[in-house]
């Protein structure tokens, strides 16, 4: 009787372990040995690991450099806000002040003014209405520009 030929997976050293006496299938040795011949076409574990090392550092520098830009890309955007508030206001004419609140000295020498005193009267208004007398421009108390001399007999 001629020898039969060995299988392509009997050489693989399966069938010499387990033989065809063992009941294990062709199919099955096949799919054996196609699963053993992807496993070692892939990197040894050592060298995915050192890899995945790499591309973690990369990553991180790379997130670095991309927080820095996006800080400097912020502070040039607030640069150019403000050069561009700066340039609009350029054409606008300067708000005008508001006016500030007359005192009340100011109120009344202006009530009194208005309703034909003169200004030394106002203030001597003012004086009397504080509590005092007091001499205004020169002039004692009850003289002043207003006020008639007093007569004198001789006159």
């Amino acid at each position: 009787m001629p020898k039969k030929k060995r299988s392509t997976v009997a050489r693989a050293g399966y069938a010499r372990a387990y033989g065809p006496g063992h009941g294990i299938p062709k199919s099955l040795l096949a799919d054996i040995k196609t699963v053993k011949t992807r496993l070692s076409g892939l990197e040894r574990p050592k060298a995915v690991l050192s890899d995945i090392g790499i591309l973690k550092s990369r990553l991180a520098s790379l997130e670095k450099a991309h927080v820095s830009i996006n800080k400097e890309l912020k502070n040039v955007l607030e640069a150019l806000k403000r050069q561009e508030s700066t340039i609009s206001q350029f054409g606008k004419k300067p708000a005008k002040k508001g006016k500030r609140k007359p005192s009340e000295y100011n109120l009344f020498l202006k009530d009194k003014m208005s309703a034909g005193m003169s200004m030394v009267d106002a203030v001597r208004a003012w004086k009397e209405r504080e509590g005092g007398s007091v001499a205004v421009a020169g002039y004692g108390p009850g003289q002043g520009p207003g006020h008639d001399k007093p007569k004198t007999p001789q006159q």
